[in-house]
């Protein structure tokens, strides 16, 4: 499943390394590597009025309380026929979460009463933590299903409750102790812990603890209010809106929830976070991987709430998304990643997708997500209550391993002392199924709707039978004619200063100033297709050192002191779109920047970039100049298209694309040798060709060497590059303007 190494990227990249831990084990108190004060309290908080009076209850629950006298197995008895539960069940056994147990989970049915009691809490050597995630254990306590002699159980809500109240009043007393902590984009998600779990615990608490509980939350969102957006790691701020909503569900309290839905709506339509071309901005372009991170905790507000923002910035989001995945003959999916900020997996490998429930999540509140939402037979359909039912109760019946090779016994399970941490529970921090926990009724008879009227939000927008051409805000520009499909990104990318406060990376965020990202044909797939290599807190995979293989369509070059330079790296072009009909131009310019990340050396001289696109119904025209001063010599200067050869993951059989150059009326093999006079680039894949017609012969060649992603996907390129100094391999000025046409287009069968 190639969700799990994505999370675990987006985990480790999305704060900084000092401060990631795994959730300790349940088997035994284990000592935190995360920063922050040590717990050195041996009794709860005691400093706020709301504190006391929930300290005062707990201090009244004894063992019998915690005690839910359930002997019996969860069970997969017959359950109501109906295709909405079915469908709402279905979708629940798509992520293994809400988890109640497991190695993976906490064992909150199997603890030990004694654990939840507040001797068994205070204790010489730290507060502990009992042994349950909150949010997770309310979702199946509420699960009314046949099956489950754990419904309605009081014992488990006051387990929850319990700690629950440890966890909001441990983390309130930690933040007034040492305020640096707060952070909004880390800590939101906390409010999910102890603010979707207490409709479900609220009927056993006293109408005073009630009243408490409610104070500490209000004063909780309240701090993340306060703390404001970061917009460092825009897919973290993203947990604030659900957790800022739970609390204002809790709380009922009309001005906080009016408050907490300004601070949400900015971050749904700010330009500032959000692109209206359809992303969230990571520091100052796009990162449609991360965007996926985004995406989970977007869908899971919108269907949380009634925002309208919320939906009409999803509608933007899967519009865009579906128009950067290209299907590949052979079913897979290709698309480009060279613009994306940080990671270079493209559209189809967005983090947090969880094997389809984000997308089927996505599903109920925009018909753009449509065509990536699968329906379930009906055996999978039918059988999904079952099914869900046996992951819960696997989930009991494996406590923590003990490590000897088995399991602990209930009577060995014990808790930990209190430690802050960023994530409190598994898989950062995603812990419960926001499809299933918000599912809006109807969603299954509107799919079937949609079925029945043969919508071509069915299919992937390449593939409903019609023409067009599409601007996404003058940041993408993506055509779909009878032969072919050309994506041409026009956007920003990312940035970073040494002085913004932010993490600084070692490498480039994003590169492109202006690209054909992507061409392609029904019977190729994808030929052109710019890619990058990611990087995370510690490492560049863009090396500057590798530029020649570098697979984005761009201007590059190094002087002969061996300083590198590329249009890639022009933060915002300008831009000018005319679209009429099925024709379109497309211009963009700027000045390359004299200096990359990754090297400290910087180009003397100055020189201006841009490339002109034009689409009609048969191919795609592109013209690129370049002109200099003159200040310094260069030793190369070219024009980089990026071939794309395969996934050699998911193609691993199949021919990487066979490159060839046309000298006269022959074709040869293409070397990384200059070829003089080459009229045509042709480039066979499957079971079609594109050929590249330059206007007049030129001097080309590949790259020395293939380009491989090692990091998310398994992608595969090699570089035609195009000689624009034409000084035979000799260094000089460039003075005069430098420029190439060709045309893509694909060949005749």
């Amino acid at each position: 499943m190639r969700t799990i190494p994505l999370l675990l990227i987006a985990g480790v990249l999305a704060v900084p390394s000092a401060i990631i831990a795994a959730p300790p084990a349940p088997v035994a108190p284990a000592p935190s590597t995360q920063k922050g004060e040590p717990n050195t309290l041996g009794k709860l908080p005691q400093a706020h009025e709301y504190q006391q009076v929930l300290r005062k209850f707990m201090a009244t629950l004894t063992e019998k309380d915690f005690t839910h006298g359930v002997t019996t197995l969860v069970t997969e008895k017959t359950t109501d026929t109906d295709p909405e539960y079915l469908y709402r069940h279905y979708i629940m056994t798509m992520m293994h979460q809400p988890l109640i147990g497991t190695k993976r989970g906490y064992p909150a049915i199997n603890a030990p009463p004694a654990r939840f009691t507040l001797a068994g809490i205070e204790t010489a050597e730290a507060v502990m933590h009992p042994p349950v995630w909150p949010e997770t254990l309310i979702p199946f306590v509420q699960w009314k299903h046949p099956g489950n002699p754990y419904y309605d159980n009081r014992a488990l809500k006051l387990r929850a409750f319990v700690t629950a109240a440890v966890m909001l009043m441990m983390l309130d007393d930690a933040f007034e102790n040492d305020p640096k902590l707060g952070r909004a984009d880390r800590f939101s998600y906390q409010l999910v812990y102890f603010g979707l779990p207490y409709p479900g615990f609220k009927d056993v608490l006293p109408a005073d603890v009630q009243k408490a509980y409610e104070t500490g939350l209000k004063k909780m969102g309240e701090r993340v209010l306060s703390w404001g957006i970061r917009g460092e790691d825009i897919h973290n701020d993203l947990h604030a809106p659900f957790g800022l909503h739970c609390v204002a569900r809790a709380i009922n309290d009309a001005a906080f929830t009016k408050t907490v839905e300004a601070y949400s709506r900015k971050l749904f339509t700010d330009p500032q976070y959000f692109s209206p071309a359809g992303y969230w901005i990571q520091r100052g372009g796009p990162d449609i991987p991360f965007n996926g991170h985004a995406n989970f905790f977007a869908v899971t507000a919108a269907l949380a709430t009634d925002w309208p923002f919320a939906k009409e910035s999803l509608d933007r989001v899967y519009r865009l998304r579906g128009h950067l995945i290209l299907p590949e003959p052979d079913g897979k999916f290709s698309g480009p990643s060279h613009f994306n900020s940080r990671l270079g997996g493209a559209a189809s490998l967005d983090q947090w997708a969880w094997d389809g429930a984000r997308d089927t999540a996505a599903a109920m509140v925009t018909d753009e997500a449509a065509h990536v939402a699968r329906r379930p037979t009906e055996e999978e359909l039918r059988e999904a209550p079952a099914k869900r039912a046996r992951h819960f109760a696997e989930d009991i019946r494996e406590n923590g391993v003990d490590g000897k090779g088995g399991f602990i016994k209930n009577e060995q399970i014990i808790s930990y002392p209190w430690k802050w941490r960023v994530w409190m529970t598994y898989n950062f921090p995603a812990s419960v199924n926001p499809g299933y926990e918000f599912y809006h009724k109807g969603a299954f008879a509107h799919r079937l709707e949609l079925e029945k009227k043969n919508s071509p939000l069915l299919k992937s927008p390449f593939e409903r039978g019609e023409s067009f051409i599409r601007d996404f805000n003058k940041e993408f520009v993506v055509a779909r004619q009878p032969n072919f499909a050309a994506i041409l990104h026009t956007g920003p990318i990312g940035s970073q200063h040494a002085n913004d406060g932010m993490r600084q990376f070692t490498g480039p965020m994003g590169l492109s100033g202006g690209q054909l990202s992507a061409f392609w044909t029904p019977g190729t797939g994808s030929v052109i297709l710019g890619q990058r290599g990611s990087m995370n807190n510690d490492k560049s995979f863009d090396p500057v050192e590798t530029w020649r293989t570098w697979p984005n369509h761009s201007v590059s070059g190094v002087t002969a002191d061996g300083v590198f330079f590329t249009s890639a790296r022009i933060q915002k072009p300008t831009t000018d779109i005319a679209i009429d009909g099925n024709t379109s131009s497309v211009k963009v310019a700027g000045t390359i920047p004299a200096s990359i990340v990754g090297q400290e050396k910087t180009i003397a001289g100055k020189y201006d970039y841009s490339r002109t696109f034009k689409i009609d119904d048969k191919g795609v025209n592109v013209e690129t100049r370049i002109s200099g001063d003159g200040k310094e010599q260069l030793a190369e200067l070219y024009e980089v298209l990026p071939i794309y050869l395969r996934d050699t993951k998911d193609q691993p059989k199949e021919p990487p694309t066979v490159i060839e150059f046309q000298v006269g009326d022959k074709w040869a093999p293409a070397t990384d040798a200059f070829t003089e006079n080459v009229k045509a680039v042709r480039l066979t894949r499957f079971k079609g060709s594109v050929v590249v017609s330059f206007e007049q012969p030129r001097r080309v060649k590949l790259s020395a060497a293939d380009w491989a992603d090692t990091y998310l996907s398994r992608g595969t390129a090699r570089n035609v590059l195009i000689d624009l100094l034409e000084n035979g391999d000799k260094p000089a000025a460039l003075k005069d303007a430098k420029k190439v046409g060709y045309r893509l287009e694909a060949a005749a069968r």
